[in-house]
């Protein structure tokens, strides 16, 4: 049986929704992190977000940190979701690649494939990473990067016991989008590619290329922001979204 705890979803009427939009967080991240995604989209989408194991209400379980376990668990739960009709799939960085892979299962196996496939602060497959992995890094070096970063709170990076208890999600996390063995093949989902003009992780060079793991549209756009331009400029992505979401064709263009 599907496990429904990996759905937070944000909709107060789903009789309404016809058109599902499912959000997959970076590493480290929760569902809280589009719980106000829901005031900024027409009636007509529901916003839902994926909790993996070891976040949030699930924070006990162990965080999963291999690619066939993520994908075989989102499997599971997602695909029935396809069957209720209409949706989308919205990931920042990590959550950008198991947006793609899922995707890709999901065509595999004949199921509905999203509207539009939006991607988000994450570099294209193939496209070599910028920085040395950070699942590997001694506790000090990786908060020093995190710092770097800007992707955790300072409050957090300066709390050793909370650093503690963070550590294993984070470092479960970044090993997933580390080690992405991105599939080859396009999607026919159209994608929409997200990306930060001040991003030094994955700017929009290392973006552009998504447009060759389509075989529906595909668009770019770039935002005055950094890596984390899902914070930095909310409103503009939300905007962005959801006109993929209601004219996928194009992703959204």
């Amino acid at each position: 049986m599907p496990d429904r705890r990996l759905f937070a979803r944000f909709a107060a009427d789903e009789a309404r929704i016809e058109t599902q939009l499912l959000c997959f967080p970076y590493a480290g991240g929760g569902t809280q992190v589009f719980r106000g995604w829901q005031t900024r989209v027409p009636p007509g989408i529901g916003v839902t977000a994926i909790r993996l194991p070891g976040r949030e209400q699930r924070f006990r379980e162990r965080a999963i940190d291999s690619w066939p376990q993520a994908l075989d668990t989102l499997v599971e739960a997602v695909a029935p979701e396809t069957e209720r009709g209409p949706y989308a799939f919205f990931g920042h960085s990590l959550g950008a690649r198991l947006a793609y892979e899922l995707t890709h299962r999901l065509e595999a196996a004949g199921h509905r494939p999203p509207r539009a496939l939006i991607v988000s602060a994450c570099r294209a497959p193939g496209v070599p990473a910028r920085f040395p992995p950070m699942h590997s890094m001694d506790g000090p070096t990786l908060t020093a990067r995190l710092r770097e970063m800007k992707g955790v709170p300072e409050e957090v990076l300066a709390n050793a016991d909370l650093m503690a208890l963070l550590e294993p999600l984070l470092r479960a996390d970044l090993r997933l989008a580390e080690t992405w063995p991105a599939s080859p093949g396009r999607v026919r989902a159209p994608i929409l590619a997200l990306c930060g003009e001040h991003d030094d992780i994955d700017p929009y060079e290392a973006m552009a290329d998504w447009g060759h793991h389509t075989t529906g549209g595909f668009a770019i756009r770039s935002f005055p922001a950094g890596h984390f331009l899902l914070r930095e400029s909310e409103e503009a992505v939300v905007a962005a979204v959801v006109a993929a979401v209601l004219s996928p064709t194009g992703a959204g263009e």
